[in-house]
């Protein structure tokens, strides 16, 4: 059978991987010279810069994956300084509680604020509409502070979103189930871990990995595996009896199924001609701007600055920065011993504005803020801007009725496995095309 895919990212590779595996005639159609979809890595005077995801949570099917590629020994674990992620508080970075522990002993919450989270248990849930924001959502089960100094700066993190326009259903689903089933969140996360325990099954724990030479090492090994087409730019698919023929201006190839792994923006002229309404659902679905900003400082610079993860930066401390990654604190080989490299992040829903600016407008911006929030002594060495036109697909209510459309308009032969139709993060999209595989042959009988 001979199975066409639209969209050389982790979705589409992962998935010729595994089919090719069971047998399947795959080519992948990627649109640019280069596949990788978000992962994309430059080298750089000895230098390694990512400018899609800096770290990737793992579980053991994900190193199952990368060992069934040939790639394990080129995988390297975070440091443990990873766990420590900080908020901007008042100007000043303040180390979040990382687990119960030292939960009542840290003062970046309120007691008030404290006695909300302990409360939250016993609760009571109130019917609410499957398009409830994640603000409103948040504010209902919490409070406003919880709102602006925690869920504000990691909604920013994780989608480059506002929490307001954000549906909590698609979003962040298990903690809409959890209320919805159990009543409250923390209920409804001991209820499942002890559902979990007493059936067998484990929430396994995740560790943050990249590798040796750069995220786009793997995805390289990928390709050198697959039939990729690049800088094929699919036009329109059609179906022709029993057949799909995807075109480009120049070509046309015929396929028995077809499985879209494209970005949202991308999708929608490509399914105008297949199944229009999915095609106009996708319109509904912003993909906000984001500039990806690495700023490589002497280790002397950086001698005051504080270790961890990285620093989020809630709207309303009005940071010209959504937050930055401590890239050489977490993966020191990104530059020699002498220097450190910080990643900073400009735009996004709540900043579009900022990433039309001059390129040396925003180095300057970014590298003025770091001085002050991470009491860095000297300038930066060297700076680089990397701007994503259309980053992370926005969950709003709209992709509710995306969604839908899929579901209802399912053609048979025609698949998805994208970062718009399950999960935005690279293993999100790793387990999604893994299932899609794992499930081809009974979707197809």
């Amino acid at each position: 059978m001979k199975i066409g895919i639209v969209g050389g990212g982790i979705s589409g590779l992962t998935t010729a991987f595994y089919l090719n595996k069971k047998g399947y005639d795959c080519t992948v159609f990627e649109k640019n010279d280069i596949a990788g979809g978000c992962i994309s890595t430059d080298h750089i005077d000895g230098r390694i810069f990512e400018n899609g995801p800096n770290s990737l949570l793992f579980s053991s099917k994900h190193i199952q994956f990368i060992e069934e590629v040939g790639f394990k020994d080129q995988l390297i674990e975070a440091e443990e300084v990873n766990k420590d992620r900080y908020i901007l508080k008042n100007g000043k970075y303040h180390v979040l509680p990382s687990g119960p522990q030292n939960f009542f002993t840290n003062k970046f919450f309120s007691g008030k604020t404290k006695w909300k989270i302990m409360t939250e248990y016993f609760r009571k849930n109130t019917p609410v509409e499957e398009t409830e924001t994640v603000y409103d959502f948040f504010l209902r089960r919490f409070n406003q502070e919880i709102c602006d100094y925690a869920l504000d700066p990691f909604v920013s993190g994780i989608y480059a979103g506002d929490p307001g326009k954000l549906a909590i259903k698609a979003s962040f689903p298990s903690l809409y189930e959890a209320e919805k089933n159990y009543g409250s969140i923390i209920k409804g996360m001991i209820k499942k871990k002890k559902e979990n325990k007493n059936s067998g099954s484990t929430t396994e724990r995740r560790t943050a990995y990249s590798f040796k030479n750069g995220n786009f090492s793997f995805v390289q090994k990928l390709i050198n595996q697959l039939n990729v087409k690049t800088g094929f730019e699919v036009a329109s698919i059609e179906k022709q009896k029993d057949k799909f023929i995807i075109e480009n201006s120049q070509e046309k190839f015929e396929f028995d199924q077809v499985i879209i792994a494209s970005d949202a923006f991308s999708s929608i002229n490509i399914l105008k001609k297949i199944t229009p309404n999915v095609a106009h659902q996708l319109e509904q679905i912003p993909s906000p701007p984001m500039c990806v900003v690495h700023s490589v400082y002497s280790k002397e610079a950086v001698k005051n600055a504080p270790v961890g993860f990285g620093g989020l930066n809630p709207k309303l401390e009005n940071s010209f920065t959504s937050g930055s990654i401590w890239t050489s604190c977490i993966f020191p080989n990104r530059t020699n011993a002498k220097e450190s490299m910080i990643t900073t992040f400009v735009g996004g829903m709540q900043n579009i504005d900022k990433t039309e600016l001059p390129e040396e407008i925003i180095k300057e911006n970014v590298a003025k803020e770091l001085k002050t929030t991470l009491n860095i002594s000297y300038p930066p060495i060297y700076q680089k801007v990397f701007k994503w036109d259309k980053a992370i697909p926005q969950y709003t209510k709209e992709i509710l009725d995306l969604w839908e459309a899929i579901k209802s308009e399912r053609l048979e032969g025609l698949h998805f496995t994208t970062n718009w139709s399950g999960g935005i993060a690279v293993p999100d999209c790793i387990d999604q095309a893994i299932k899609l595989t794992e499930n081809f042959e009974a979707l197809n009988s």
